[in-house]
């Protein structure tokens, strides 16, 4: 694929480790308030999370998108009857242990390299918050193969819109078909590639089916194939 300039990577799912810096942030939040932190914590938290990101009741309480962050260590804590009602203060403990983590996905750091040392200019473009988001990146092993990292948040627009695609290719001065997006979201990295022109790969590790209509230009399960294919 001689005729991209630049790739595309989505960040959590694709390059880092989600899970694990999850797991490494709640970690840090239990250490902080003083209680032992158990494996079982983490689904329990993630479960209560994913409820209120797909519905704003909870229990019939109105939560807002942006309380969801202070809100949810509120139906954690008591699942886990854990006795700390600072729920401000537990976010903040959890952002510091998010933005300090570091974990990769498999050989991200080695299919990195090889693309860099291969002339590709490699950038990341992910959803979230920049606290969180660009030290994960920044700190890692990955960061000397990184030419930018753009977070929604900086944009005011998260994939799939267009607008940040649109807004990384005008600062690296390229077009959509000079670049390829490599990403694990169907709904955010495929479909928002396809907003802004610019073609796919869809990181699909758990080879799970794809029910929807939305259609990769290319899948992997695996991003040591990413060598296979430039």
């Amino acid at each position: 694929m001689d005729k991209y300039k630049a790739i595309f990577f989505d960040a959590d799912g694709t390059l880092v480790n989600h899970k694990e810096c999850e797991r490494q942030a709640l970690i840090h939040v239990f250490n902080s308030i003083g209680i032992n932190f158990k494996d079982e914590y983490q689904n329990i938290f993630k479960t209560i999370e994913n409820m209120l990101w797909d519905n704003e009741y909870h229990n019939g309480v109105y939560v807002p998108r942006d309380e969801v962050f202070t809100y949810r260590f509120k139906p954690f804590f008591k699942e886990i009857n854990i006795n700390y009602d600072n729920y401000i203060k537990a976010n903040d403990f959890f952002k510091a242990g998010l933005a300090g983590s570091v974990a990769l996905i498999e050989n991200a750091d080695d299919v990195l390299e090889y693309l860099y040392n291969k002339s590709y200019m490699i950038c990341v473009v992910t959803n979230g918050l920049v606290e969180l988001q660009k030290p994960r990146v920044v700190n890692s092993k990955i960061a000397k193969f990184v030419s930018f990292v753009l977070v929604s948040e900086e944009v005011g627009a998260h994939k799939p819109n267009p607008l940040i695609f649109n807004t990384l290719l005008k600062t690296i001065c390229l077009n959509p078909n000079d670049v390829i997006m490599v990403g694990d979201s169907l709904k955010n990295d495929i479909q928002g590639a396809k907003n802004a022109g610019i073609k796919s790969v869809w990181y699909n590790p758990e080879q799970i089916e794809n029910e929807t209509d939305i259609l990769p230009d290319y899948e992997i399960n695996n991003l040591l194939q990413l060598k296979d294919m430039f």
